[in-house]
């Protein structure tokens, strides 16, 4: 909680969910999903293929560095700039916005990429398609919850302090 002179400005329950739902599935499943044991048996849908790793494995079962590094940045990011963002800096909520955004582009342009090389494996492309539906919508509620005047208000009163 926040004190403005007499009242208090407690934080909007909302950045609690969001903070959990994100270091969620845009950190502990992308990692998770990364250890050959538990490859992609998840169902939280936040990011295209899952936030799966493996999916970034060529059928040779190698992965480009560079995939995967920019993959892992850019969730450990995601995550860092979502607890910025959960302490009440404003500079922290933008940089969630943006990272999370740019995280949610790095797995569509890959899911692209993917449909690219699918050719006609038509259950693979079915799948492919699917997995370009619903992360869109999450990354709308994430832009919309995060934008919302009174939690906006929020971090504008506590940065002002």
């Amino acid at each position: 909680m926040v004190t403005r002179g007499n009242r208090r400005v407690q934080k909007p329950v909302v950045i609690y969910v969001l903070t959990i739902l994100i270091v969620i599935g845009y950190g502990a499943i992308p990692f998770l999903t990364a250890l050959p044991v538990l490859g992609r048996r998840f169902i939280f849908e936040a990011l295209p293929f899952n936030g799966s790793i493996t999916m970034l494995y060529g059928p040779d079962g190698d992965a480009s560095f560079l995939l995967v590094f920019v993959s892992l940045f850019l969730c450990v990011f995601s995550v860092a700039s979502t607890i910025w963002a959960f302490y009440g800096f404003t500079a922290g909520r933008i940089a969630a916005l943006a990272i999370i955004t740019a995280n949610f582009l790095w797995w569509t342009f890959l899911v692209i990429i993917a449909i690219a090389e699918a050719g006609t494996k038509n259950r693979f492309l079915v799948d492919l398609l699917g997995s370009l539906i619903l992360p869109p919508v999450w990354l709308g509620v994430i832009w919309w919850q995060f934008t919302r005047p009174e939690v906006v208000a929020y971090y504008l009163r506590k940065n002002s302090n």
